[in-house]
């Protein structure tokens, strides 16, 4: 990996193991492969917009969040058939628990973060699988780099065109 990639605030297999967790003590279920790669996608998107937005309008925003990270997670995310997916955390989708353990605080204080984190995952977590796809399919970032006629769908998509997209939206 790359230097200038390890900026993000997250590892994806940390964050995605916190999502496991949450999901199955909400729903007393494991969370599909499809539910968590949509839900880590759009924390992402949501997350790098929201503090790009206030950066770019802090007289608009409630909270200044110009000290905030806008890169979630440092690891790459690919335009795949079915939307967007983080490869590593594809990969590892059975053993995110070597990556997360309830007993640290993964945010690291940041109550901000983590009540956002959890908002977002709550209003993801009551939306169908393939409607998360289909929402995901409406991105200009997915749709820039995903093509159907390639055998392997495996085109990075850039994290900054997925910020810039989300901090362009009106609602975030």
């Amino acid at each position: 990996m790359k230097n200038r990639e390890k900026k993000g605030i997250f590892d994806a297999r940390t964050l995605g193991g916190y999502i496991k967790q949450k999901y199955k003590e909400e729903y007393r279920t494991e969370i599909s492969p499809i539910r968590l790669q949509k839900a880590l996608y759009f924390l992402f998107a949501f997350w790098g917009g929201m503090v790009r937005k206030s950066k770019n309008n802090p007289e608009y925003v409630e909270s200044d969040l110009s000290e905030q990270n806008e890169i979630l997670f440092y690891n790459d995310i690919k335009a795949w058939a079915y939307g967007p997916v983080i490869p590593d955390v594809y990969k590892k989708e059975k053993k995110l628990e070597e990556f997360y353990s309830e007993k640290e605080d993964i945010f690291n204080g940041n109550t901000f973060l983590r009540e956002t984190i959890d908002s977002i995952l709550r209003d993801l977590f009551e939306i169908a699988d393939f409607k998360l796809v289909s929402i995901s399919y409406e991105d200009k970032s997915w749709q820039d780099n995903y093509d159907s006629e390639e055998i392997y769908h495996n085109t990075t998509i850039e994290k900054e065109s997925i910020i810039q997209e989300y901090a362009k939206r009106k609602c975030i």
